[in-house]
């Protein structure tokens, strides 16, 4: 079958099944339900198809695609899953250098992130598979269960990344009064909050604890129905908890990035893991450990512009083996432990950010963002714990590594033992709230042995 035979059939076939989205309207309940009746094995299958279309569009139309195949020995007509195609993956810096080398089909948008490395990387779409994308977007309006009556605001951004152009898109097939209206001031928007009688908010997790924080220092909560929080690496088990319990509604996490172009995954109401849109995407977890985390990799089986196949996105996560309650089929992903050059070989063990979130997760007086840098100090190693502080602190700075150091000894007593038998080294440095960030994500944990400390 020809290429362009089988991606018209391809899109025949998406119609199709995309025809529930389209007529369930407010109904959620019968996505739901339909969803939920799909056949055993009926979601793989769709996957498989789509898979091997986008590997054969692939090897047709990108000069990047075909050598790389070669050079793997892929036989394309042996190609069925993604463990068929061997060696082969596709790095981050493979995609930040030549993106244009991926290219299927003519692009018409281009967006962009930063994310923890400071280096643009660079993805191409077009207005067909942004609103496929958008549309797509009816099933968190079924899963968040929303209705005609209910009032969205999105401060999701804008400039060359993709969170407020898709937001955007999305909100006019859930038939809702909603605006978009970028990265606002929270304090401008408690303001307008009674002015359109919002209930659902959406934006990424730094912006929401800033609306928080000025809604706590007037002291007056507005009612909300659903916070939609998204970027930066998920949220801290303290940071939600605080958040939720002062607006006394549900904050349910969505899991993005630029490569994949849309919605990789989100939460469901019980907020239990991230449910794959495996409609889109082929997810594989690479090299799992003895606790199942390994690397997210994602193929994109819908996009024919720049699809990305057997991509590393250097995120960790595990699968979560049972069914969610709420009755998707879809699997679901862990929250992320953290990124591939996060998780560090030292004294204490393989240590990764959710590691240091134990510690960290009860100690009183601290803001949001902290990070952990390992160094070596007189061939000892040292962990120094950069950390801010809420409102200044400074006078509490003694009280936080007192209180950071009890935790070590409560949740890791072998990494306490080493401190104690002076094998590795404990350190603070305090900072402002809001200083440590200088990207739209932060590195948590890093290793600077080499950069010569101490």
């Amino acid at each position: 079958m020809s290429v362009e035979l089988e991606a018209a059939l391809f899109s025949v076939q998406q119609f199709a099944f995309g025809l529930p989205f389209r007529l369930g309207g407010s109904r959620y309940q019968q996505i739901l339900n339909c969803l939920g009746a799909l056949p055993p094995g009926f979601l793989s299958a769709l996957r498989r198809r789509a898979f091997r279309r986008v590997v054969r569009l692939a090897a047709s139309k990108s000069a990047f695609y075909q050598r790389r195949f070669s050079e793997c020995g892929v036989n394309l007509q042996r190609v069925r899953v993604p463990e068929d195609l061997g060696s082969f993956y596709l790095s981050s810096e493979e995609v930040r250098s030549a993106p244009e080398s991926l290219l299927c089909d003519r692009p018409e948008i281009a967006i962009e992130s930063s994310g923890t490395t400071g280096h643009a990387v660079r993805v191409y779409t077009n207005h067909r598979e942004l609103e496929y994308n958008a549309r797509q977007g009816l099933l968190l309006k079924a899963i968040y269960q929303i209705r005609a009556e209910d009032r969205i605001l999105s401060t999701f951004d804008y400039g060359f990344c993709l969170d407020g152009l898709l937001a955007q898109k999305t909100l006019p097939y859930w038939k809702v009064f909603g605006m978009c209206v970028g990265r606002v001031d929270p304090a401008e928007i408690y303001r307008r909050l009674p002015d359109y009688r919002f209930n659902i908010v959406m934006s990424g997790t730094p912006w929401l604890s800033r609306l928080t924080e000025v809604a706590q220092a007037e002291g007056r909560p507005y009612p909300l129905k659903l916070l939609v929080g998204g970027g930066g690496g998920g949220v801290t088990r303290r940071t939600r908890e605080w958040i939720e319990e002062f607006w006394g509604a549900p904050l349910c996490m969505t899991y993005g990035s630029t490569e994949a172009a849309t919605l990789l995954g989100f939460e469901c109401l019980r907020r239990d893991g991230y449910h794959v849109n495996e409609f889109d995407f082929w997810v594989e977890v690479l090299n799992p450990d003895a606790e199942g985390y390994g690397e997210i990799v994602l193929t994109t089986v819908n996009r024919s512009v720049m699809p990305l196949i057997r991509y590393r996105t250097r995120d960790v996560a595990r699968w979560i083996p049972e069914r969610c309650g709420c009755g998707l089929p879809f699997r679901r992903l862990s929250p992320l432990r953290g990124r591939t050059d996060e998780i560090v070989a030292s004294v204490w063990g393989n240590v990764h950010p959710e590691f240091f979130e134990k510690i960290l997760n009860d100690v009183p007086g601290l803001a949001e963002d902290w990070q952990v840098a390992l160094q070596e100090r007189e061939s000892k190693q040292t962990f120094l714990f950069r950390l801010e502080l809420e409102n200044g602190g400074a006078e509490r700075k003694d009280d936080v590594a007192a209180c950071v150091l009890k935790a070590i000894e409560r949740e890791h007593p072998l990494a306490w033992q080493a401190c104690a038998q002076k094998l590795a080294g404990v350190d603070f440095l305090f900072f402002s709230k809001g200083t440590l960030r200088k990207n739209r994500k932060l590195l948590r944990l890093v290793d600077e042995r080499r950069r010569g400390n101490g």
